[in-house]
Parts: C-alpha cells; sequence; structure tokens
C-alpha cells in the first residue's frame, strides 16, 4: 500500500433514517476529513460529520444530470493524497448495487488502502419499517435482490423464466424498468394477480407505500405517481403485510 497515502472507508449510510446508521459508521463520520456522499444519504445521516469535514455529493440518478463513476473514482484517489481518512458514503449497503467493487478495485490500483462498512440494505429497512418479514414459512422461502438496470441499459434477463412462487423478489432501481419487468414476468408465466408493492423513500418520514399486482402495477404508478428512490417488492409475502393491516382496521392486533 502506498504509505503517503490516506485511507478510503467504503461505508454503508442505511436506507435513509440516521437511526439505521451501525455504530462503527457513526464513528467513522465524526472522524472523517472528507465525506463523499451519494443521492440516497438523507440530511439526517450528515449531521454526524465534522464541521471541518469537506462534504461533496457524488449522487448518481437516471435521468439526471450526475457524477460519472470515473470522475468519483478519480476524486477518491486525489482525496486520499491529501487527507488521512475519507468516507465515501453509500446508501444502504455498499456491496449492494452500490458499486464498491469498482471503487475498490480502482484504488487498489494506485496502492490506497481501502476498507468495505456493511451498512443495513434499503430491502430490509424498507420491508422492516412496514413490517414485512422478508421471509415466512408459508409466504417466502426464497429472497432475491435485483436491479431493474445494468451498465448498458435495462435487465430483462433477470426477469426471464423467473417463477416467483415461494419468493421474495426485491427490485433496486427498477421503476423505469417496470413495463418491461412486468411483462417478463407474466410471460415466466407469473399470475395476473400476483401481489406486489412499490416503497418510497424507505424508512424516511415521508415513506409511502403503493399496494398492486402484476396486473394493476403500471397503472398505479401512474395513478400514484410514484418517483425514484423506490423499491419494488414482488411475490406472495405482500399478502403478508396486507392481512396484519386488515387485523389491526379490525383492532384484532396493535403494533408501532
Amino acid at each position: 500500500m502506498n504509505s503517503s497515502a490516506g485511507k478510503v472507508y467504503l461505508v454503508g449510510a442505511g436506507p435513509g433514517n440516521p437511526d439505521l446508521l451501525t455504530v462503527r459508521a457513526v464513528k467513522l463520520l465524526r472522524n472523517a476529513d472528507v465525506v463523499l456522499y451519494d443521492d440516497l444519504v438523507s440530511a439526517g445521516v450528515l449531521k454526524y460529520c465534522k464541521k471541518s469535514a469537506v462534504l461533496e455529493y457524488v449522487g448518481k440518478r437516471i435521468g439526471q444530470h450526475s457524477c460519472l463513476q470515473t470522475e468519483i473514482n478519480r476524486k477518491l484517489g486525489d482525496y486520499a493524497k491529501q487527507y488521512s481518512n475519507i468516507v465515501r458514503l453509500k446508501g444502504g449497503d455498499p456491496s449492494i448495487y452500490g458499486r464498491a467493487g469498482e471503487e475498490i478495485e480502482y484504488l487498489v490500483s494506485l496502492g490506497i488502502e481501502c476498507e468495505i462498512l456493511a451498512g443495513v440494505t434499503t430491502a430490509s429497512g424498507a420491508a422492516s419499517s412496514l413490517g414485512i418479514p422478508l421471509t415466512h414459512r408459508e409466504y417466502a422461502r426464497e429472497i432475491l435482490f435485483l436491479s431493474g438496470h445494468k451498465k448498458t441499459g435495462k435487465n430483462p434477463e433477470s426477469f426471464e423464466d423467473l417463477n416467483l412462487e415461494g419468493k421474495t423478489v426485491l427490485v433496486y432501481m427498477g421503476l423505469n424498468s417496470l413495463e418491461s419487468i412486468r411483462e417478463n414476468l407474466l410471460e415466466s408465466g407469473n399470475s395476473g394477480s400476483t401481489p406486489m408493492a412499490f416503497i418510497e423513500n424507505a424508512t424516511l418520514p415521508n415513506q409511502r407505500l403503493v399496494l398492486a399486482n402484476l396486473d394493476t402495477c403500471l397503472d398505479k404508478a401512474e395513478e400514484f405517481q410514484i418517483k425514484t428512490p423506490a423499491l419494488l417488492i414482488f411475490g406472495e409475502i405482500v399478502n403478508f403485510y396486507t392481512e396484519l393491516q386488515r387485523l389491526k382496521e379490525e383492532g384484532r392486533i396493535s403494533y408501532y
């Protein structure tokens, strides 16, 4: 490693609510000289940074002006030459669709020491905040984390021949690919009545849940003007949530 360079920490900021930060993430933020943060990092999380820290936004979002990955890599390398502790702050967990691999590869090529710090992934945080378990012996025995797009565009291949029975499928960055995702899932033999849900702004005060199914999801997305950041959940586990809500409305259970 380059002894004259600082160390870069790739830190998971969790799904948004600062209460879901790990203890070590808070310690690293308080000690960081530089913090390069993503679009999905909430303002509450950034409050843990020390006042003297350099804070730089390097967010990326489909369809909007954003910082290129090559530019982010370069910034990390440049800051590591000037400062001791650099935090690359990513929404959720940096190892789950957070491009951690590309940044590690670049930093290692420069001889810069780096470390990944896990965070609560958005899928887990979103589901938990709504009382939805990701697995259940009667509804879902498998979990799939999928991305709605890949480096070269949409990602229809991941949804071909995908049987949703017994699975909870959580789709990151899937809103712009919803039409092709739906088409592939129906062509794979899944029923149009298969439940799904949109979760906007997971774990934050403005979190919103919209229920739908494969037949209605396109209309629901338009009707409720679903916007990113939004997580898509497919599978019978969504029925578990609706059943709990029914029992709650009937006064038969009470929670949070």
